[in-house]
C-alpha cells in the first residue's frame, strides 16, 4: 500500500505548476532544490518528489539543519551511507540547508562525492530560506556543494502572493480535521472566507493550518465563524494567549497552549477517564497519553 502524502492544494497557476512537475522529478536522481518563506510547502513537495515513485518502498530520510547538532548532521549522513547499501531508494530531505556550517558543508559535499562515484540510488532534495547565491557570493557558503544541489530550482511563492491558494487549503485541512475529530464541522463562513483571504499570511501554509485547528478548539460546530479563526474581536482572546505562552510566541508554542487547554477540559468532563477521553477525541487511549506527556498535563 503506497503512502499517502498531504496533497499540494490550490487553485493557483504556481500550484499547479508545482504539482505537475512532482512526477517528472520523482523518475530521476537529480538534485532538487526548494527556495521559499518557511510554511510554504517545500517539505510537502520533497515528501510529493520522493512517494511518487517509491510509494511504499525505500526511505525519506530527513536532515534538520536547523535543530540538528553537527554531529546529529553527520550520524545522519553515516545512517543514509548504510540504508544506501541496501540497494533501496532514498530520498535524503536536508532542510534549512542555508544554516550548514563550513564543515558539515564540507562533510556534506564528500558525502555525495561518494555517493555519486557508486551510482547509487540516492536523490537529493535541499530547501533554503534565503538565497544561497548570496552566500556563496560572500564566502559563507561552499561553491562546489552549491553546484551539486541546484541541478533543479524550484522557488516557492508566498501564500500572499497566491490568495486562490487560500481557500483550497483551508477547506481540505477543515475536512481533515472534521473526519480526525468527529466534531462536525462542515463550512467556513462568509465573514471567515473574508478574513482568511485577506489575511497576510506571514507563517505561510503553517499558519493558516494552525488558524483552522484553533477553529476546532475553540470554535461550535457545523460552521467556523472568523472569531473562532481569531480574527475580528477576538483579538483579546489572542492576547491572552500570548500572556499565557510568555516570550515564546511560536505558532507551536500557541497551539500547544489552546491543545492543553481543550485536553484538560476533555479529561475533566470524563472524570480524567483516558480511554472516555480518546472515543470524545477520536483518537486511540495511547495517544492521550502521549499528548499528556508531551503537554505536561497531570490530574490537579
Amino acid at each position: 500500500m503506497e503512502k499517502k502524502v498531504t496533497p499540494f492544494a490550490g487553485q493557483s497557476s504556481f500550484a499547479k505548476e508545482i504539482s505537475s512537475l512532482v512526477q517528472t522529478l520523482s523518475c530521476n536522481n537529480a538534485s532538487v532544490l526548494l527556495i521559499g518563506e518557511r510554511g510554504t510547502g517545500k517539505r510537502l513537495i520533497a515528501q510529493h518528489i520522493h512517494f511518487s515513485a517509491a510509494g511504499s518502498l525505500g526511505y525519506f530520510f530527513e536532515v534538520n539543519c536547523r535543530s540538528f547538532s553537527e554531529v546529529q548532521i553527520l550520524e545522519s549522513f553515516e545512517t543514509v551511507s548504510k540504508l544506501i547499501a541496501y540497494n533501496q531508494k532514498i530520498t535524503l530531505f536536508v532542510c534549512f540547508a542555508d544554516r550548514l556550517t563550513p564543515k558539515i558543508q564540507s562533510a556534506f559535499l564528500e558525502f555525495i562525492k561518494k555517493t555519486c562515484e557508486k551510482g547509487l540510488n540516492l536523490k537529493i532534495v535541499t530547501s533554503v530560506e534565503t538565497s544561497l547565491e548570496e552566500k556563496v557570493a560572500s564566502g559563507q557558503f561552499n561553491s562546489e556543494l552549491y553546484g551539486r544541489l541546484n541541478s533543479v530550482v524550484l522557488n516557492f511563492l508566498p501564500l500572499r502572493q497566491r490568495k486562490e491558494d487560500i481557500l483550497p487549503i483551508a477547506e481540505y485541512y477543515l475536512a481533515k480535521f472534521s473526519r480526525k475529530s468527529g466534531l462536525g464541522f462542515t463550512a467556513f463562513s462568509d465573514g471567515a472566507k473574508k478574513a482568511l483571504l485577506e489575511c497576510f499570511w506571514q507563517g505561510n501554509s503553517d499558519e493558516l493550518i494552525n488558524a483552522v485547528q484553533r477553529a476546532f478548539i475553540v470554535g461550535e460546530p457545523p460552521v467556523i465563524s472568523e472569531s473562532d479563526l481569531g480574527f475580528g474581536n477576538e483579538s483579546s482572546a489572542i492576547v491572552e494567549t500570548i500572556e499565557r505562552v510568555g516570550e515564546d510566541r511560536t505558532l507551536k508554542t500557541a497551539v500547544d497552549s489552546f491543545k492543553r487547554e481543550y485536553l484538560v477540559k476533555i479529561l475533566e468532563e470524563n472524570g480524567w477517564n483516558q480511554t472516555k477521553t480518546a472515543a470524545v477525541l477520536g483518537i486511540q487511549r495511547t495517544y492521550v497519553i502521549r499528548l499528556m506527556n508531551e503537554l505536561n498535563v497531570r490530574r490537579q
